[in-house]
């Protein structure tokens, strides 16, 4: 299915609030509710939209200590359906990525607590027969955005007087009026 500039407004606002009403769709892309009833349910059918879903505050619901887990599988075939259907059943796991390079996988993870990311990596040592994993553990949370989401406008600040008119676009002119990348 390709996406026309009314349905990714449509997606962007979702993403933004997923309880935005059909109304409130409407009158943002300038169609009729049942109009954009119509669009919203083709792209359920097509899975563009694959559901709808609450954020929840991760420390209110027990997943105060986030962490990225690098797990390497070591040499030989190993059974990927397997440690893929092992790594969907780990609750704590929020989003697994294989990946090329060092690492086979790349997950997220969300815990209650350091000791319940031990217990976590301990298990995840064991879904297959030789592999490791190498944690990082977030020490905070700068910002988490859905897909699609519109970025926050970049802060208006007004181009220095001295800047040199052949700057390229995005620089900066510096105290001795050299143009510089910002």
């Amino acid at each position: 299915m390709s996406l026309d500039a009314i349905d990714r407004r449509l997606l962007a606002a979702l993403a933004a609030n997923g309880r935005a009403t059909a109304t409130s769709l409407a009158e943002l892309v300038g169609l009729s509710g049942p109009a954009v009833h119509d669009r919203l349910r083709k792209l359920e059918a097509a899975q563009v939209i694959r559901g709808y879903a609450v954020q929840l505050d991760p420390v209110a619901v027990g997943g105060g200590t986030a962490a990225f887990v690098s797990l390497s599988l070591g040499p030989g075939v190993q059974d990927k359906a397997g440690i893929d259907a092992a790594l969907a059943r780990e609750a704590d796991v929020l989003e697994a990525h294989e990946v090329a390079g060092e690492d086979c996988y790349l997950l997220k993870v969300r815990v209650a607590s350091p000791q319940a990311l031990s217990a976590l990596l301990t298990r995840l040592r064991h879904t297959g027969s030789s592999t490791s994993t190498r944690t990082t553990v977030v020490l905070r949370t700068v910002f988490e955005r859905a897909l699609l989401a519109p970025a926050p406008p970049p802060e208006s600040a007004p181009a220095p007087r001295d800047a040199p008119r052949d700057a390229p676009r995005g620089a900066a002119a510096t105290a001795d009026g050299v143009a510089g990348r910002g």
